[in-house]
């Protein structure tokens, strides 16, 4: 998921936070590599090369890091300062399922460069100078345009694929229609991350990060109550939460309001999707940067 299994020690110079994001496309390259191997063996060839593109377009991000490292710092990469875990930004799981399409392949693609985003952008909250903020806040917008260069490529493989997949969400006409969806979406989040606090709680860990993106969600299912009239919506239990079941939540959101971003034609409906995308962000960000441990 997004956290690290360990989170990473504070980054206090520019070139422990490049060693970082080397380490980082450095390892995504070699995990969409990998995928490459098993579409091979399953004979799915267009899906192996399409993660082999993948897997070269990290590698020269990587790249792109070392020559940027080279010019800025005037000094190497130094791998020894990335050498704790870096964070899981690879969804493995849904990269092995034999229901893989290329859609859903540059999906997971999406995600990834999305991840790695939240974690720059919690870098850059939490920089001890201005220098390591404003590294981070470069790198985190390269991720967002490496994203964006991704989305493209996922809209012409939904396009090109056939009426077997399933349908993306309808995306909203008015902003009553947008309050309406955040409503129900984000009560719904709530509901989840108050039980998996609770839950974590009674195993004495700590909850605080999903107790605090609880109180964001209710807050923001309030608004939308209010803004369109309506009572916060019943929501049935969906079994015992898990870490992983709570990050997913907290990806989905920022994901669902860039998406009705990016393909609405309505100026309202994208600006508050847009005020929506950064504050779920924000979710995203401080939730990676507080667990300790993610499983």
């Amino acid at each position: 998921m997004v956290a690290s299994k360990s989170l990473p020690p504070p980054i206090c110079s520019p070139h422990q936070l490049m060693a970082m994001a080397h380490a980082m496309e450095r390892e995504s390259a070699r995990r969409y590599r990998e995928l490459a191997a098993r579409m091979r063996l399953r004979d799915e060839m267009a899906l192996a090369s399409l993660f082999d593109f993948l897997a070269s377009i990290e590698e020269k991000h990587a790249s792109h890091i070392t020559t940027l490292t080279e010019d800025a710092l005037d000094q190497s990469i130094d791998l020894a300062q990335a050498a704790w875990e870096v964070p899981e930004n690879f969804d493995e799981e849904a990269g092995s399922s034999h229901t893989l399409t290329p859609y859903l392949a540059l999906a997971i693609a999406v995600r990834n460069e999305e991840r790695a985003f939240a974690f720059y952008t919690y870098v850059a909250a939490e920089a001890p100078d201005e220098r390591i903020r404003t590294i981070a806040e470069d790198l985190a917008r390269e991720e967002l345009d490496h994203a964006a260069l991704l989305r493209a490529e996922r809209r012409r493989a939904y396009h090109a694929e056939d009426g077997t997949r399933q349908p993306r969400p309808a995306i909203p006409a008015t902003t009553d229609e947008f309050w309406t969806i955040s409503l129900r979406e984000e009560w719904r989040a709530a509901r989840y991350h108050r039980a998996l606090g609770r839950v974590l709680t009674d195993l004495g860990r700590d909850a605080a990060p999903f107790i605090a993106a609880a109180a964001d969600e209710e807050a923001c299912a309030n608004e939308a109550a209010a803004l369109t009239g309506q009572a916060v919506p019943e929501i049935a239990s969906e079994g015992r939460p898990t870490v992983e079941g709570g990050l997913r939540l907290l990806e989905e959101a920022f994901e669902r309001y860039s998406d009705i971003a990016e393909r609405t034609g309505d100026e309202e409906v994208m600006r508050v999707s847009m005020d929506m995308a950064t504050r779920a962000l924000r979710r995203l960000s401080l939730t990676l940067g507080s667990l300790p441990a993610a499983r």
